[in-house]
């Protein structure tokens, strides 16, 4: 990090005197426009076979390739500009629009938050635990704290 940047995601700050300092301030702009409730549509490997619209934001998969090598995991966004791509920082999460699934990352590594069903069997039926269990489901789904059921 230099001085000109913020810490976690090297937005670009600016200086006293720094010529041009609009490109600085919309660079910054453009990447807090996608970091603010971050989606990707998937995870890819290979930029070269997508066709993005701007604002459009993969996961950059393990096998990257073109201008993704050396990209792996980190939130490639495409932008005028081309691409431009964030690194991630510990539980920072991200929606993957592909499947309306959550993804966090923890541990250097993006972890998928598989799909919580409600109770459906047991030989003793608590219908009322049943509702309370389903609601606190359907909540965390709501919130996108849990992935929708398809």
């Amino acid at each position: 990090m230099t001085t000109l940047e913020t810490p976690r995601f090297a937005l670009p700050l600016l200086g006293v005197g720094q010529a041009h300092k609009e490109l600085f301030h919309n660079d910054a702009l453009l990447l807090l426009d996608f970091l603010v409730q971050p989606t990707v549509h998937d995870v890819a490997d290979d930029p070269d076979i997508l066709l993005p619209a701007e604002g459009d934001c993969w996961l950059v998969g393990s096998d990257a390739v073109s201008e993704w090598s050396g990209k792996v995991d980190q939130i490639a966004c495409w932008s005028s500009g081309g691409w431009r791509y964030i690194q991630p920082r510990e539980s920072m999460k991200i929606t993957m629009l592909s499947n309306h699934s959550s993804v966090v990352y923890q541990g250097s590594a993006w972890q998928f938050i598989g799909q919580v069903s409600g109770p459906v069997a047991g030989t003793t039926i608590d219908l009322e635990a049943r509702t309370a269990i389903d609601s606190i489901l359907e909540v965390l789904r709501s919130a996108e704290i849990l992935p929708q059921i398809n």
